[in-house]
């Protein structure tokens, strides 16, 4: 009995520690093979870098065929306890047991490891997903002020012109490092950014969401890119940091082999540097970054106060003059009149306002000089050719770049088609809209041929250069057809007020003039002491054929003065005249300060030379014209679009009158030696009208490009406070200047309605609106009034001695005709 109980027992405990083995090892059959992997993996660097890598390296099949094995003998053992010769010695266990418990433990740790290392990757995953979210919000709004910049730079033009930057290049360096280091710090984050996503790869983890690899993408594309060796080489010109232009590269190569397949890159300052083509890339077609000396013109427009400065200097002009070879004699004159220009507009800053003025987009075109036009002016500049209208275009030139506006100069058809957009091949079209178009008769016309029906929206913003000045009639396509006007340079339906002339000669158009060269300045006057005036002569006339029929006229003034002159041709000349032939322009002010006497030959019409006289010190021996000359009698004037007459060479110098102008008949050889006599006796200063220096010139284009709007009915300039009613049976301009006025024709429509003819004590009996005349409105001696049905026909200087004409005048600031006493 006692022997069975015993079996009992031992075979109770027996099943004990069965089921205490199982119960240990179960949790490890729970685990699947690839978790096993993982962790096997994770505890082996865990435990590798505690220092514990034990036994704990077994496969999980051996371990549990050695728990099996155990069970089997204890099983064995619990059979045999029956046995009549006792049971088999028990095998010591003890070792096994302890190494079971032992595994058993490890998987524990194991268990533990994983739910540490699943939290950590958790944890990284939202460190990941948030970074990636922040480098998206950064590159997003990236992307945002890159369009931005775009768009601001689409409504700039205009390029300026090419400017040297090599004295920024040292400020360019530093920023060049500053770049370097930006580059690096982006490298390091896109360093890290793959390690993250490795380390998400290792585990099986699942993959990075989709807005990973496309904020990867969008890091790398902002990579710095190694320069080209080529351009890298230009120590003059160093390429900036590519960031966010990725094009930049390959289109620089392009530019550097193409530059020359199209004239329109000429066109843009394009040369062969590699500053040129950076400055084409980056400021027409956006492809490369803005070179750092041209970001602060980028910067002011980029905040929308792109106003018009003062400037200090003409460089930037010259750039667009160096590359057309018909703007050489122009640039000569500017390049010598810098320094008295920029003075000129300090001076004028000192005394007005000139900040708040928006930077105006012009553009310039002198057709006249352009191949096409055939005039060959500029190329006859330096051959005694005439320079009127080559002085007045330089003049215009530098005082649009000294008031700090946008200057976009054409010389040609591809220039203008390039400007416009019209068949621009290879090369990206401006698309500007300019605010202001200075061009000529043929300039416009070339205009019209390029834009053909588009043309008409420049209409109102377009000034025509236009010397001799063009009448209303003459403008007037219709008229002139039914009047037998027809002009080759008429018939353009424009508004009178856009034809600028060269003189203040004709009321209906605008005043724009020019600069007398070398005016009176602190140092010049010291020279004028120094320099002691010879008993000399200077002849107006650079060409033999005006001296001709002259010899009597020259011969009274040789018996008084030694006579000099710059001829082309000395053959043509009496012996004693002192030739110089064709010489610049400082000689010639040289010449003028030594003479006493400018010598006029009654042509050529209306120059600038004899107010350089004027300025110099030097008297003016001013011809008459009998009869008087214009477009009826006269083949200069023939195709004219005007019929004014002029009575003397000069008219506007015969206003200045005498001691500095002596107006006489050079057939009246004494006329001429009294004339001579009273020069010969008296001392005069220089003198020049402020209209013509150039601050004047400076003060007067500065007021009409901000007040004078011809394409608003709305606007009202000059200002009605200046308007003076004068009533005459003659001409507005010629009563207006009885009464000391000037006739202004942009009041006109002010006075063209019976309410204003009757505050002006004009009471209109009946009335009618008419297009049939040049000079309404009027009045005849019954009271009818006619008012003017078409505004091109407005007019002052036509008269009807049946009607009474109602005049538009207005007074004028002395030496300044062009602006009223409350214009500026």
């Amino acid at each position: 009995m006692r022997k069975t109980t015993d079996t009992l027992w031992k075979t109770m405990c027996l099943l004990l520690g069965i089921c205490f083995i199982w119960c240990l090892s179960l949790p490890y059959f729970m685990l699947s093979n690839a978790d096993q992997d993982i962790i096997s993996m994770a505890t082996i660097n865990r435990l590798g870098r505690d220092g514990n890598v034990g036994e704990g390296t077994g496969r999980p099949e051996e371990k549990m065929k050695r728990i099996i094995k155990i069970v089997n003998d204890l099983l064995n053992i619990a059979e045999s306890s029956d046995n009549p010769h006792g049971p088999p010695a028990l095998k010591d266990y003890k070792e096994e047991l302890q190494s079971v418990q032992i595994h058993m433990e490890a998987e524990k740790v194991k268990g533990q490891l994983k739910d540490e290392m699943i939290k950590e990757m958790h944890l990284d995953k939202i460190q990941l997903q948030r970074h990636v979210a922040h480098m998206e919000e950064l590159l997003k709004l990236q992307l945002e002020k890159e369009e931005k910049k775009i768009q601001q730079l689409k409504s700039v033009p205009p390029p300026p012109p090419l400017k040297d930057c090599k004295a920024e290049m040292q400020l360019f360096q530093f920023q060049i490092e500053s770049e370097k280091d930006k580059g690096k710090l982006k490298d390091e984050m896109i360093k890290d950014l793959r390690a993250d996503k490795l380390r998400l790869q290792l585990t099986h983890m699942e993959k990075a969401p989709p807005l990973m690899k496309k904020k990867e993408e969008m890091v790398e594309k902002v990579q710095p890119l190694k320069p080209d060796k080529k351009f890298e080489e230009d120590t003059n010109c160093p390429l900036p940091p590519m960031d966010n232009h990725p094009e930049c590269m390959g289109k620089l190569k392009w530019l550097s082999q193409m530059w020359k397949s199209q004239p329109c890159y000429a066109g843009y300052g394009v040369n062969g540097s590699v500053c040129s083509f950076l400055i084409y890339l980056s400021e027409v077609e956006k492809w490369c970054p803005v070179l750092p000396c041209r970001v602060p013109l980028s910067k002011k427009a980029e905040a929308g106060s792109d106003y018009a400065v003062v400037r200090e200097n003409l460089t930037d002009l010259y750039t667009s003059l160096e590359k057309r070879s018909q703007f050489r004699w122009i640039e000569q004159r500017i390049r010598s009149m810098e320094r008295v220009w920029v003075e000129a507009g300090r001076s004028l800053s000192a005394k007005y306002n000139m900040k708040e003025r928006k930077a105006k987009q012009i553009l310039v075109h002198p057709g006249l000089v352009t191949a096409e036009s055939k005039a060959m002016i500029a190329e006859a500049a330096f051959n005694g050719g005439p320079l009127g209208e080559l002085v007045q275009w330089s003049d215009l030139l530098s005082t649009l770049h000294i008031l700090g506006h946008h200057v976009y100069l054409t010389a040609s058809l591809p220039d203008l088609r390039h400007y416009f957009g019209v068949d621009t091949g290879d090369c990206s079209p401006f698309h500007l809209n300019p605010n202001l178009i200075y061009t000529d008769i043929i300039g416009l016309r070339q205009i019209k041929s390029v834009l053909k029906g588009p043309w008409f929206k420049y209409r109102c913003i377009i000034r025509v250069l236009d010397t001799f000045g063009t009448e209303p009639d003459f403008n007037h396509i219709s008229w002139a057809n039914k009047h037998k006007l027809a002009s080759p340079f008429g018939g353009l339906n424009m508004i009178p007020l856009q034809f600028y002339t060269m003189f203040p000669h004709t009321p209906d158009n605008t005043f724009l003039g020019f600069v007398v060269q070398n005016q009176l300045m602190s140092e010049q006057s010291e020279l004028f002491k120094s320099n002691k005036r010879q008993n000399q002569a200077l002849v107006y006339g650079k060409r033999a054929e005006f001296w001709k029929g002259k010899t009597a006229y020259l011969d009274v003034i040789h018996k008084y003065l030694e006579i000099h002159g710059t001829v082309n041709n000395r053959n043509a000349l009496p012996n004693y005249v002192k030739n110089h032939g064709i010489v610049k322009g400082t000689d010639v002010q040289a010449l003028l300060r030594q003479s006493k006497v400018f010598v006029g030959l009654s042509f050529p019409y209306e120059g600038p030379a004899p107010l350089e006289a004027l300025a110099n010190g030097c008297a003016f021996l001013n011809p008459k014209l009998n009869p008087p000359q214009s477009s009826l009698n006269t083949m200069f004037f023939k195709g004219k679009p005007n019929i004014r007459e002029i009575i003397s060479q000069h008219p506007y110098a015969e206003a200045i009158g005498e001691p500095y102008v002596w107006t006489v008949d050079m057939n009246n050889l004494t006329e001429v030696e009294r004339a001579l006599n009273a020069i010969l006796n008296q001392t005069i200063e220089p003198y020049l009208p402020y209209e013509f220096s150039c601050e004047g010139m400076l003060q007067r284009v500065n007021v009409l490009i901000e007040k004078q709007d011809l394409c608003s009915s709305a606007v009202s300039w000059p200002p009605l406070s200046a308007l003076q009613v004068v009533k005459a049976q003659m001409s507005c301009k010629t009563a207006c200047q009885k009464a000391g006025l000037i006739c202004e024709p942009a009041f006109f429509p002010h006075l063209n309605n019976v309410n204003t003819l009757a505050k002006n004590n004009v009471d209109c009996q009946t009335s009618e609106f008419s297009a049939s005349g040049l000079v309404f409105p009027a009045y005849n001696s019954t009271q009818h009034c006619w008012f003017q049905s078409d505004p091109l026909l407005f007019s002052c200087v036509r008269s009807d001695e049946s009607l009474t004409r109602v005049c538009p005048c207005r007074d004028f600031i002395k030496d300044q005709i062009a602006l009223c006493k409350d214009c500026i």
